[in-house]
């Protein structure tokens, strides 16, 4: 089964391919070994279940504990997290377990600031004017030794000026998104001070098993087709010729650097001005941005086939 692991310290949360009798203490050493120097500390380290606030026991195994397939889990050692949300002028402050997840404390303080649930479908979660995730631990957004975090609860016009990004997170929670998540075949990399909206991060699974990382421009979105191109997470640039997927002549042929930061593909907005809009409309009238029906979803399954000829 898939699960998805939260760590301190760190806003990208990893998938993880376990069995039901992989042992519940094993998870540390296995997907967060970084929090474990020597055996010692191994008892310094819990595991959460989402929104849950008791840790399991590390001894039993993955099925005894009950975590299932798509479950996500938190792995640090805060064993609370003191959290303060600024909206309007004024503070909710309070004292949660590391596994609770954006959502839980959005309503938690919709709640305290007498916000009705209409009202608040336009408000979100951000961390330094990074919008979080529904699904994002807040353990993980601690500087641990440190146990707390300061966010704000805006509207998401301030973060887009648009419904553009409001329309994005609409479809980031549809099934189809949801499954492939799920399933391994993608996700989203939140970059700690990274740029904002309308620039947005996904990975994508390669048939090696590799993930590569995609920055996307979603200006205009969904009216305006996005553009993507491979990206360097660590050095902050586009990802350089030696390390690009370029195995197949298809792979070779989208993913290749021709001058523009974007990648070769009728859905890419950048690549269909500067490209072959003539010929693709031709050739490949299937991957033509539709601005009424289509969502990101055709562009990251289309990289996703790329990526698993």
């Amino acid at each position: 089964m898939k699960i998805f692991v939260h760590v301190n310290n760190s806003l990208q949360f990893k998938t993880a391919e376990v069995n039901g009798d992989h042992k519940v203490g094993h998870l540390v050493k296995d997907f967060a070994p970084e929090l474990v120097h020597h055996q010692d500390f191994l008892e310094d380290v819990e595991i959460y279940l989402e929104n849950q606030d008791d840790d399991f026991d590390k001894g039993i195994t993955i099925d005894e504990a009950g975590i299932k397939h798509g479950d996500h889990i938190f792995i640090g050692r805060c064993k609370k997290v003191s959290v303060n949300i600024n909206y309007a002028g004024r503070t909710f402050a309070t004292n949660v377990g590391p596994a609770t997840s954006m959502k839980k404390l959005k309503k938690l303080s919709l709640g305290f600031f007498g916000i009705d649930e209409v009202s608040g479908a336009d408000l979100l979660l951000q961390l330094n004017q990074v919008p979080l995730d529904p699904r994002q631990l807040v353990g993980s957004l601690t500087d641990y030794p440190s146990c707390g975090v300061n966010l704000t609860l805006a509207s998401k016009k301030d973060v887009n000026g648009d419904l553009s990004y409001d329309l994005l997170q609409d479809h980031l929670n549809s099934p189809e998104y949801q499954s492939g998540e799920i399933e391994g075949r993608w996700g989203t990399t939140i970059i700690e001070n990274g740029p904002s909206w309308p620039v947005f991060f996904f990975w994508v699974v390669s048939s090696t098993g590799e993930k590569f990382d995609f920055k996307f421009d979603f200006a205009g979105y969904p009216n305006s087709a996005p553009t993507g191109v491979l990206w360097d997470i660590s050095n902050k640039r586009v990802l350089e010729q030696s390390k690009r997927p370029l195995n197949t002549k298809r792979a070779a042929q989208v993913f290749k650097i021709w001058g523009k930061e974007c990648n070769y593909l009728p859905c890419d907005r950048l690549a269909f001005d500067l490209g072959h809009a003539a010929d693709w409309r031709t050739q490949h009238p299937h991957l033509i941005w539709n601005s009424q029906s289509d969502t990101f979803l055709k562009y990251l399954n289309e990289v996703y086939q790329v990526l698993n000829p």
